[in-house]
């Protein structure tokens, strides 16, 4: 890739944005922008990571992807990439992704929302087209979790059971997209395959113990991710795939089990229009929890040899640096497009786009572990 070629970062200043930025910055190969709606917000992060990083060549921009003149303004920063960390998702349409074709960017984004990242190769041709790779969901869910069962797969005939539970560090910041993502399925119903059939869930109930190696048990909720729907394809011939959270306090997850009872009797219907109030409640409750945090993934089928078998795959992360974690998968993706190391293109979900060990090695320095138990 050119040197002269810029990377894009939309909403840079936020609480994925900025960390992505940090570590965009570490990168020889091309200039970084750091955008966002403000322009000084920008300009502070530019300045605190020019320091930083001496060498470095980074700059800010004003950018709002609800402007009427986003695409145009897209298109005089030309960049090569840009990395859409500007959520909730939930309810975003793909006038980002629309603007890259346009431009000629390369795109990848942090969706978290199930429609937006299932539906994502809707632009497909339009990308392929344009000579341009669209990636969705370059974060924990399905990027991470694909990873790894891509690198246990072979251990199986066939896999019958997926599932994946993620536990943050109560300590960790929550940033307003992802609390309005979280509150957006609150009581909503959703689809899920259990033993062969799709059976209605709702957002944030379904309570279960949850037992991590390093954190003991914890409560964990059913809630509506992206790899509901596409393990299923990724993994034919698999019978459930299940995701839960485990919040670190019992009052959270009771809160929102309840929560989640008055959307499902009809008194709220979307908690998310209350996510700042949630976002400011977090940060007071942070203190009565820790900085550790956690994943967990459970794999079960049939062996080559056609006797059973089982893979527990468990992440950790300490000193609150669990939200390095969605943010890794975008930092792989770059680095590999600046490398010439992708040659698809297209509109496709994060499936299979980087492997687990591209994915510890970014990792590098952080205080992130894995362990793996087979049976």
């Amino acid at each position: 890739m050119d040197a002269n070629e810029k990377i894009l970062v939309l909403g840079g200043t936020g609480h994925f944005g900025a960390r992505i930025c940090r570590r965009l910055a570490r990168m020889s190969g091309s200039e970084l922008i750091v955008t966002s709606r403000d322009l000084f917000r920008a300009e502070v992060l530019v300045d605190e990571l020019s320091e930083q990083n001496p060498d470095a060549r980074i700059s800010a921009a004003a950018l709002d992807q609800e402007s009427a003149d986003f695409e145009a303004e897209l298109r005089e920063i030309d960049p090569v990439a840009v990395v859409h960390t500007a959520g909730p998702y939930q309810r975003q349409d793909y006038r980002v992704a629309h603007a890259c074709i346009e431009a000629g960017s390369h795109y990848i984004d942090l969706a978290d929302g199930r429609g937006f990242v299932a539906e994502f190769e809707g632009l497909h041709d339009q990308a392929v087209a344009a000579d341009v790779l669209l990636v969705s969901g370059a974060s924990t869910l399905p990027g991470l979790s694909s990873a790894v069962i891509g690198r246990y797969r072979d251990r199986f005939r066939q896999i019958d059971s997926i599932e994946i539970s993620i536990a943050p560090a109560q300590r960790t910041p929550r940033g307003l997209g992802t609390v309005a993502g979280v509150l957006s399925y609150c009581g909503q119903p959703f689809e899920a395959l259990v033993d062969g059939q799709w059976r209605t869930q709702y957002g944030w109930q379904g309570l279960r113990r949850q037992k991590y190696p390093a954190l003991g048990r914890r409560l964990s909720a059913c809630c509506d991710v992206p790899d509901l729907e596409l393990l299923p394809r990724l993994v034919p011939g698999v019978r459930t795939v299940l995701f839960h959270a485990a919040l670190a306090t019992r009052l959270e997850h009771l809160a929102l089990w309840f929560m989640a009872w008055m959307t499902r009797v009809r008194v709220v219907a979307d908690w998310s229009k209350y996510a700042r109030s949630f976002v400011r409640l977090g940060r007071g409750l942070s203190r009565f929890g820790s900085d550790e945090g956690g994943m967990r993934i459970h794999l079960k089928g049939d062996g080559r040899d056609d006797r059973s078998v089982e893979v527990d795959w468990n992440l950790l992360a300490l000193d609150n640096h669990g939200p390095e974690i969605p943010c890794t998968p975008a930092v792989v993706l770059v680095r590999k497009l600046l490398r010439d190391e992708v040659f698809v293109r297209g509109a496709l979900p994060c499936l299979d786009m980087f492997t687990e060990e591209e994915f510890m090695q970014e990792l590098e320095g952080f205080s992130v572990s894995t362990a793996v138990e087979t049976r």
